[in-house]
């Protein structure tokens, strides 16, 4: 018996101390940046013939601060084995098993946590992020909420808790806790969330001022850039968006979201063959990346080259065929193809969700035009110049139609809205000479002579090869001399 009490003291109190200053003087040496030493010393303990928990749980804090998120598993683990009853064993076993996506097993720990300690703020956050890796997001809103409750100053747990509230479409609820967040702890995250809140309510204002608010906190957070970078294009603004991409590429953020974020402003701004570059980018890290194999499907149909572009359209699956550029690869496709129905409708399909990319209504009125169908290809024409204000190709084909049908008077006022910004552009010069034109001729007038006669003058003055109307000029120049 006292043999026995004698070996009882021997292993806990003479074995135990020793691993408890081992654990101490790791601690300390941990709190210095000292890791390696710490490490060092933690495995000397180890030697000891009394297994310690602590030993474990301060190896896998090491592991975890020098990157090591295999080994800092296998430390907690055996921590956890030890000593079961130690909740914040359980704590960060869960979370670094939450950063490496072991979801399902990082659920368990924070439950175990909280058995023996329950109402505990960061084991209900925890909890929230692992069942929100799991796609369980009404039971990881209930966590983050919980332990918001238990501490309104945890202002993560309000952060993941407005993110579910923006996935399941909960924006009053998510704007609420965003704009309290932006104003009382504004931080790269928190400002960034609420700029993608923002544009997701199509409110571009505000999008723009918070996500350049958080790159003031970061300037090296990429989805920041690449917002800014869609909200621009949504908003035809090709100077500023392009801008945004090139930014990012500037500061070395490159990845594949990059390029393909990238090609998919590049071709709503017609720039086919640098989205191309962009699209294979992506294909050279990521062949079967559906959203890059579609950018490049279009940018071979925009071009013409139908067989590859339904090659690479066909493969997809009937699900992906529905991707907006899927759609319009398909649209483009038809339309070289000589198949107007069907690039109506895929076009329209697509302006249905992205109505900003209103330069498909150019090329769904050209396809009506080709059906002989007056009425909607003038109606469409009218929409494309409408919304598309600087897009020359609109204008010049529509001038077309309208001589076409002998409105000349209709297609000179469109020609003169188009030359404003495009003093120099010889085509529409030429165009406008020759309305003028038959105009005068309608209507003789020595102003309107002189003025159709200086547009003349101006084309040869910016190169007289492209004047394509000597003759009808030498007509009008005789009006006038006997006018």
């Amino acid at each position: 018996m006292d043999g026995s009490i004698d070996k009882y003291k021997k292993d806990t109190v003479i074995q135990s101390l020793p691993s408890l200053a081992y654990v101490n003087r790791a601690k300390k040496l941990i709190e210095g940046g000292y890791l390696k030493e710490a490490e060092n010393v933690l495995n000397s303990a180890l030697n000891l013939p009394q297994e310690d928990a602590l030993v474990y749980k301060y190896l896998g804090i090491v592991a975890e601060k020098t990157g090591r998120k295999s080994d800092a598993i296998v430390a907690y683990k055996k921590a956890a084995k030890i000593n079961p009853h130690d909740k914040d064993i359980w704590r960060q076993l869960g979370f670094v098993l939450v950063s490496v996506n072991f979801a399902e097993e990082a659920a368990e720990c924070f439950e175990n946590a909280n058995k023996i300690t329950p109402l505990n703020t960061d084991v209900y956050t925890g909890w929230g992020m692992s069942l929100l890796k799991l796609k369980k997001l009404n039971e990881a809103h209930e966590k983050f909420v919980q332990a918001s409750k238990i501490d309104k100053y945890n202002f993560m747990a309000m952060l993941l808790s407005a993110i579910v509230e923006i996935k399941t479409g909960q924006y009053d609820d998510a704007e609420m806790k965003l704009k309290f967040l932006a104003s009382v702890s504004p931080n790269e995250s928190n400002t960034y969330e609420y700029a993608h809140l923002k544009y997701l309510k199509e409110d571009f204002e505000g999008a723009i001022h918070y996500a350049k608010k958080a790159l003031t906190y970061n300037s090296m957070m990429l989805p920041a850039y690449v917002l800014l970078g869609e909200i621009y294009y949504k908003l035809k603004d090709e100077k500023n968006s392009l801008a945004a991409y090139n930014q990012a590429f500037q500061k070395e953020l490159i990845n594949e979201e990059l390029y393909r974020e990238w090609g998919t402003a590049l071709q709503v701004f017609e720039k086919y063959d640098e989205a191309q570059e962009k699209f294979q980018k992506v294909l050279s890290v990521s062949p079967d990346r559906m959203e890059a194999k579609a950018g490049m499907a279009l940018c071979l149909a925009f071009r013409g080259e139908v067989d590859g572009a339904f090659e690479i359209l066909n493969s997809l699956s009937e699900e992906d065929k529905k991707y907006y550029l899927s759609q319009k690869a398909f649209g483009f496709a038809e339309y070289h193809s000589g198949n107007y129905s069907n690039a109506v409708d895929c076009f329209k399909n697509v302006l249905k969700t992205e109505s900003y990319d209103s330069k498909l209504l150019y090329y769904i009125a050209k396809s009506y035009q080709a059906l002989d169908n007056e009425v909607l290809a003038k109606e469409y024409f009218e929409k494309s110049a409408r919304e598309n204000p600087s897009h020359i190709p609109t204008y010049l084909d529509y001038a077309d139609f309208l001589i076409s049908k002998g409105e000349y008077a209709d297609c000179q006022r469109k020609l003169r809205k188009i030359l404003r910004g495009n003093e120099n552009n010889t085509e529409i010069l030429n165009k406008l000479f020759y309305v003028g034109y038959i105009l005068v001729k309608e209507n003789v007038c020595e102003y309107n002579v002189k003025e159709t006669l200086a547009i003349a003058d101006k084309i040869v003055s910016i190169n007289s090869d492209d004047f394509k109307y000597p003759n009808e000029k030498s007509e009008l120049s005789d009006m006038l001399n006997k006018l």
